[in-house]
């Protein structure tokens, strides 16, 4: 609502006819005018007041907003620091690892020279070995002829003994002793010679080349010569190798062989050897141990 001013209401008053025509004094025009005036302020004041207070709940909104953006740029904040910090971690890390990679790299090139090396030094081995093996092979039958000769040669002298001894005259009657029944000179003297060479070889540590001597000569020796053989080991106290004799001639001959030097162990007096030859005799038939 337009309100004219009081200059202009007075001059409209005057074009009217003044005071009497209008009706109006000059005076109450202009106190009109005021309370008019102060009217349409009042109007205005509480158009403003309404503004205001919108604007007002507006500014609280925008001010409310704006605590949450701060509140969300300091969380953001936040988190970027803590974003910075574990990323300086890791870029420590990284390089840690780095070094790390680079000395396990150079630690397994060493490892594959090593490794290329110990091939190198495991194929001659293997090559010195096979050598080895081949030079042991020949060393154990080199060795194999070597005990079957010791054991022919001992044999030979036991039958060269004999000979001579069929040659000379009988020898006159004497009371035997004991454990030593119809032992000849002969088959001691071959059967002192296997034991001999055996007891050498077992003090010496050759335990094996002692036991192929005996293997050896009991294919050779007739029952009665290794019958002889065992007793002799017997009172030399080679009580292991007699045992051993025993067990191998009553397990890898005939029937007939092993009575015959069971027999004789028996007229020797070592009835006790005896019965141990005939039980492996027996367990070997039957196949009990």
């Amino acid at each position: 609502m337009y309100l004219p001013g009081i200059a202009i209401a007075k001059a409209l008053l005057a074009d009217a006819g003044g005071a009497e025509k209008a009706g109006i004094t000059e005076a109450k025009l202009e106190e009109l005018h005021s309370v008019a005036a102060f009217t349409r302020q009042c109007d205005e004041c509480v158009e403003l007041r309404s503004e205001a207070t919108v604007l007002q709940q507006q500014v609280s909104d925008r001010v409310a907003e704006a605590s949450a953006i701060r509140s969300e740029l300091d969380s953001i904040r936040t988190e970027l620091d803590s974003t910075r910090k574990e990323t300086a971690i890791l870029r420590k890390e990284s390089v840690t690892l780095r070094k790390e990679n680079t000395a396990l790299r150079k630690e397994t090139a060493t490892l594959q020279e090593e490794t290329a090396t110990l091939r190198k030094e495991n194929t001659a081995l293997q090559e010195e070995t096979a050598t080895l093996k081949h030079g042991v092979q020949a060393l154990k039958a080199r060795e194999g002829r070597a005990l079957k000769s010791t054991a022919r040669r001992a044999i030979r002298a036991g039958q060269r003994s004999r000979q001579t001894a069929r040659r000379d005259a009988a020898q006159l009657p004497v009371p035997p002793r004991r454990g030593d029944r119809q032992l000849s000179n002969p088959e001691k003297r071959a059967a002192l010679s296997v034991a001999l060479q055996a007891g050498a070889l077992q003090n010496g540590g050759r335990q094996d080349r002692a036991l192929s001597l005996l293997r050896h000569s009991a294919e050779v020796l007739s029952p009665a010569e290794t019958a002889t053989l065992m007793f002799v080991l017997r009172e030399s106290q080679l009580d292991d190798l007699a045992g051993t004799l025993i067990h191998i001639y009553g397990r890898d001959n005939s029937d007939p062989d092993i009575m015959q030097a069971a027999a004789r162990l028996h007229q020797h007096g070592a009835p006790d050897d005896a019965a141990a030859l005939l039980q492996a005799a027996l367990s070997t038939r039957t196949g009990r141990p």
